[in-house]
């Protein structure tokens, strides 16, 4: 006869699962094009449904009633994400002009942190990647039937993109880059099942719809994104990268090069007949830097907030020309560098607590477990290449920002000592329990 307590507890873990698996397919992008047929609404409502059930999941997860919820928990080996996270709440507080939008969007952020540390201490590896894959097929299901029920509005009307692939999203550099993560996770999982005796068909399956997807999606940088980011979970198993250096220095110097070194070959490229400011984005880095360094150098604008702050953009778009550049001189839609929405979202001041998390998270690379590494360095690898030329790591709850945070907890927890707490509040809504001597 089945004990009532573990049955109960089963089917506790089966919400959790369930809660978390929900979480993930909103951060992913759902319902994404499908509000258009839904309407507005169903968005907010899935989002705020996601961010309830990630509070509840953290207060109630480790609590026999609601008596007994945790509040708050930190802990100290993650202090250095819990610092970037906080710097970009209290400077985003002093600068932004909507502080009601600002606080919703901060609070946002902070929960998917710890939200996050939360999943990878509670969970191991693998049960995590089959989370986000489970989400994953989701994602791509819906995906399918949009195609097939809507299919006039599941492609680019685009001239110039050839009728490419856009799925949930409003262009196919965000729908590739979606299935890039996908593939990631799903290849991770792959590797982390390989010799388990049961046969996993339907993961190989979801494997390659996704990869026939992101070819339909027409797009040449998201696929050399994927293919380095298999390629690192393979050839470096071994190789102990230092994830944190690597990942800043890779950016630092490839926006140097596409400043400084690039119009020195731009005559050769237009004879060429290729394009010299890799579609638009150097002109939009360098009128970043031009506002940025003569407004909120240090604080910047306020998190996920410049390019929703009717000024701010006055200031960002007044550099280009209407009438010689129409669509600059109109576009809201990011700065499509990771260091520079950074710069835009929180300053240097923000930059630099950012930096010192990516180093502090990797700094010991040596106590990863071989899945913990591969995991690491799949996200990261990933993230590194589609923040050089799209936009990255600028919202509070997409599956980027959620990626990051998982690869560098995972990080600080194998680099950390034993379990220590930096603030614990739990809930006294009566007294504790009498412990009788013994």
């Amino acid at each position: 006869m089945t004990d009532p307590r573990n049955q109960k507890k089963r089917e506790t873990e089966v919400f959790f699962e369930l809660a978390i698996i929900f979480s993930m397919l909103v951060s992913l992008g759902f319902p994404g094009n499908l509000k258009n047929v839904t309407g507005e609404s169903i968005e907010k409502m899935l989002e705020y449904g996601a961010f309830a059930l990630e509070l509840l999941l953290l207060m109630f997860s480790s609590a026999g009633s609601w008596q007994d919820i945790e509040l708050i928990h930190l802990n100290r080996k993650y202090w250095a994400m819990y610092l970037y996270v906080f710097t970009c709440f209290g400077i985003s507080m002093l600068v932004t002009y909507d502080a009601r939008s600002q606080i919703i969007t901060c609070v946002r952020f902070a929960v998917t942190l710890l939200f996050v540390i939360w999943l990878q201490e509670r969970y191991s590896i693998r049960e995590l990647l089959e989370m986000i894959c489970i989400a994953q097929g989701a994602f791509v299901l819906f995906t399918l039937a949009f195609m097939v029920i809507f299919r006039s509005r599941a492609y680019s009307n685009m001239e110039d993109q050839n009728h490419a692939l856009i799925g949930l999203f409003e262009t196919k550099n965000a729908c590739a880059t979606e299935l890039d993560f996908g593939i990631v996770m799903t290849v991770l999982l792959l590797r982390e099942k390989r010799g388990t005796r049961r046969r996993e068909l339907h993961w190989w399956v979801l494997l390659l719809i996704q990869t026939v997807l992101l070819l339909m999606c027409q797009a040449m940088g998201a696929v050399i994104t994927v293919i380095v980011a298999v390629l690192s979970i393979f050839v470096f198993p071994d190789r102990r990268l230092p994830l944190g250096l690597a990942y800043i220095t890779v950016n630092v110097v490839f926006l140097f090069c596409m400043l400084a070194l690039m119009p020195y070959f731009e005559d050769m490229l237009v004879a060429m007949g290729k394009d010299a400011t890799i579609n638009g984005r150097i002109p939009i880095w360098r009128r970043v830097i031009e506002v940025m360094t003569e407004n909120r150098t240090m604080t910047g604008f306020g998190y996920g907030m410049f390019w929703r702050d009717p000024n701010a953009l006055l200031k960002f778009q007044t550099g280009f020309s209407m009438r010689r550049d129409p669509f600059m001189a109109t576009l809201t839609t990011g700065a499509h560098n990771v260091i520079m929405e950074t710069w835009l979202n929180s300053g240097l001041l923000g930059l630099a607590a950012f930096f010192f998390m990516a180093i502090f998270s990797f700094r010991d690379m040596s106590s990863l477990r071989e899945d913990q590494y591969r995991l690491c360095i799949g996200i990261m690898t990933f993230l590194t290449i589609n923040g050089l030329t799209e936009r990255c790591l600028g919202g509070n709850f997409d599956y980027r920002v959620m990626a990051c945070f998982l690869a560098m907890s995972v990080g600080c927890n194998a680099a950390g000592s034993r379990r220590r707490t930096l603030v614990t509040v739990r809930n006294t809504a009566r007294p504790p329990k009498n412990v009788e001597n013994a």
